[in-house]
């Protein structure tokens, strides 16, 4: 049972920062949180950043959003922000705060020019080793410690702040970086992949994601030229969840940063889910994929994978009953996150 720290008032606002023009899974998730507290009685705000016309996405005006150009710093006020900008997260000093995790690895690459290096160091050392170098000049030449100025993870720590996690892999990062107050808030995916699928119709084809691990996947295509290959790029909703409803399966050996959309989405559409071990793919809860289908790209034989391939398109109509729990946990992310919010932001 969560017990939230934030408090609520009468006049309370909650403010969700956003970055503008962008159309990605992460800032769909910020409204549709949005939409659920104003569908729900809560004033709640989208508050866009950057230099993109500050106005709803059209992929998104089917939800409920308001939108407010400025945050009332008051202690009666919440933002959330996500973990790509947790440097302005003390811009407003009296508001209450909820970081929102959606990725650890997004936030490392994000911070990366304004981080303490050894906190960089510790996620990728030669990152860390690069900007430490880069503010020992700084520091030099405007002679004075610049590294004072940098934001940390005990900073962070220190800051008293409810984190919510969207997947267990990140929850791990938070309890062993020192966070206290850490909550789940996840996500669902887009309930269009949420339909059923016709076995009969399924062919031989080999999913994976161009933008993810790509080497290594070229590595498994030269091994078999004879398998259809078709990357994921350049298509519009309609058009993926017409081809996810015709391959049988779907590869992903990139890192996962978070609970991936992808994956998820394409186990809805009946495709068989195969897998390394980085990020929140080592953790069941997360991808909740048989073992016989996730493989350590570090020790794993690139042709066990391959024969792994080659069974599951062979023998399709056995192996895709093998993620029905799979499906099953994807199906009941939506009312979990519904949950999740009713619990965080006090809705009976």
């Amino acid at each position: 049972m969560i017990k939230t720290m934030l408090k609520f008032f009468e006049d309370t606002k909650i403010y969700v920062h956003c970055p503008a023009g962008v159309v990605t899974g992460g800032a769909e998730l910020l409204h549709q949180l949005v939409n659920f507290l104003r569908t729900h009685e809560r004033e709640a705000y989208i508050v866009y950043f950057g230099e993109d016309p500050h106005q709803v996405p059209s992929d998104y005006r089917v939800y409920n959003i308001a939108l407010a150009e400025t945050v009332i710093d008051s202690d009666h006020n919440i933002e959330v922000f996500y973990e790509g900008i947790f440097d302005v997260v003390t811009r407003y000093k009296n508001t209450q705060k909820f970081l929102w995790w959606i990725s650890v690895d997004n936030f490392f690459l994000c911070a990366q020019s304004y981080l303490n290096p050894c906190d960089l160091y510790k996620y990728n050392h030669q990152l860390g080793g690069k900007w430490f170098w880069k503010w020992i000049k700084r520091s030099i030449k405007r002679h004075r410690n610049c590294f004072h100025d940098l934001l940390s993870i005990k900073k962070l720590v220190e800051l008293n702040a409810m984190c919510g996690y969207q997947a267990e892999y990140i929850q791990h990062f938070l309890i062993n970086s020192g966070f206290k107050e850490i909550v789940p808030l996840k996500d669902y995916i887009n309930t269009d992949h949420c339909k059923s699928f016709d076995k009969s119709i399924k062919e031989d084809i080999v999913l994976y994601n161009p933008s993810k691990g790509l080497e290594y996947t070229k590595s498994l295509m030269e091994l078999a030229p004879d398998i259809k290959w078709i990357p994921l790029k350049g298509l519009t909703r309609s058009q993926l969840i017409q081809l996810l409803q015709r391959a049988k399966v779907y590869i992903d050996f990139g890192f996962h940063p978070g609970k991936d959309r992808l994956p998820r989405e394409c186990a809805m559409n009946g495709c068989c889910v195969i897998t390394g071990m980085r990020g929140s793919a080592g953790f069941f809860e997360d991808v909740s994929v048989p073992p016989q289908y996730k493989f350590d790209e570090r020790v794993a034989k690139r042709k066990d994978i391959i024969n792994q391939i080659r069974w599951t398109l062979a023998n399709y109509v056995t192996a895709v009953d093998d993620y029905r729990y799979y499906r099953s946990s994807i199906s009941s992310e939506k009312a979990e996150f519904e949950e999740q919010i009713c619990k965080i932001f006090d809705i009976c």
